[in-house]
């Protein structure tokens, strides 16, 4: 049966970039918001309780008893990976389930949802909580009620028809008369409104982490090795390599890149727009999945792994230059979640005003 520190990154992988010390193993973790600091494997990428809460004996597997039990042939695959010479070619479908189990499961799928979610109540919050932007997006300075005003206005005819036909109106006279209202009530009404969206605001947001939480539960019990998501990465040619530097381990895990060599956490990577894939398996060992695999591996990879990251990175030994790069950290990932959520809403209001 698992225990409660529960490891979203196994240990058999952390092992690869540490030093071993009498019994423990420890890495060198460069965080971004804890510094630096050298832990035992077992200290580090993993949570109480972070997959399920623990099981009683007798009673029904729980998903960390579950992920538990799949780490031993993870465990064995990994071994045989790093045990591959320079350019060795990989089976696509082992590397693709290999690569699949270990981009779903971390903690950078939460927090990138959360951040995700939490962006989108800020703009929520900003363009109600304005009265400039409130009076656009609810189009009270049209000469005739328009998108989600015009739907609220016709729901509200459609509830009341009995008391507005006794008042004489119909449906344009209502339309006319409400929305006037609204235009010389505005600032009660806006006063009315950015209170009881804060309130939601604030309710959703305290929120965030749990639904992340439970959302990454209910697809790891779903499928802790998700079949379609294995078949698409077994159709890139795998094989593992031996680069001359050495590398750190990114909290995301595994790294996507398009044609033009941008990367991404695999996990955010749109499938069309995937070319090749990079996941550390030791400090001098590299998984590689490639659509050509004639190409070559685009630019500077620790670099771009700790721009993916989100909370750390992990590394074999403290260098000034693995210390340079705590300053990259969610520099890449940070932005494009931002302008994905702004993208998204701009398009929302733009349909409810249309």
């Amino acid at each position: 049966m698992s225990g409660s520190k529960q490891h979203f990154i196994p240990q058999s992988l952390l092992k690869g970039f540490g030093v071993k010390r009498g019994k423990s193993t420890f890495v060198v973790a460069y965080t971004h918001d804890r510094g630096i600091f050298t832990p035992a494997t077992d200290g580090i990428a993993a949570e109480r309780h972070f997959y399920s809460e623990l099981g009683v004996e007798g009673g029904d597997e729980t998903l960390d008893d579950r992920i538990t039990e799949h780490e031993t042939p993870l465990a064995t695959m990994l071994s045989k990976l790093r045990s591959l010479r320079d350019g060795a070619r990989v089976d696509p479908g082992e590397a693709a389930a290999f690569v699949t189990h270990l981009a779903i499961r971390n903690d950078h799928f939460r927090k990138a949802i959360t951040s995700a979610g939490a962006r989108m109540m800020d703009l929520v919050a900003d363009r109600f909580g304005a009265a400039d932007s409130c009076r656009a997006l609810l189009g009270i300075d049209n000469d005739h009620p328009q998108g989600l005003f015009a739907e609220q206005l016709k729901e509200a005819f459609d509830q009341y028809r009995p008391l507005i036909d006794m008042l004489g109106m119909d449906r344009e006279t209502f339309d006319r008369w409400a929305f006037g209202r609204a235009k010389s009530s505005f600032a009660t009404i806006h006063k009315e409104i950015s209170g009881s969206i804060s309130g939601a605001v604030m309710a959703i947001s305290e929120a965030l982490p749990g639904t992340a939480a439970d959302a990454q539960r209910r697809a790891l019990n779903e499928d802790l090795v998700p079949t379609k998501r294995v078949e698409a990465l077994s159709a890139l040619g795998w094989r593992v390599t031996h680069p001359s530097e050495p590398l750190i381990l990114p909290d995301c895990v595994a790294v996507g890149f398009d044609r033009n060599g941008k990367g991404l956490p695999l996990m955010m990577i749109d499938r069309e727009d995937l070319y090749s894939i990079v996941l550390p398996i030791a400090s001098d060992r590299l998984l590689v999945g490639m659509v050509d695999e004639t190409a070559k591996l685009t630019g500077d990879l620790n670099e771009t792994m700790a721009c993916c990251s989100w909370d750390f990175y992990v590394a074999r030994d403290r260098t000034d230059e693995f210390e340079k790069l705590r300053g990259a950290l969610r520099s890449l990932i940070a932005p494009y979640i931002d302008q994905i959520v702004d993208g998204a809403a701009d398009g929302a209001l733009r349909d409810l005003n249309s």
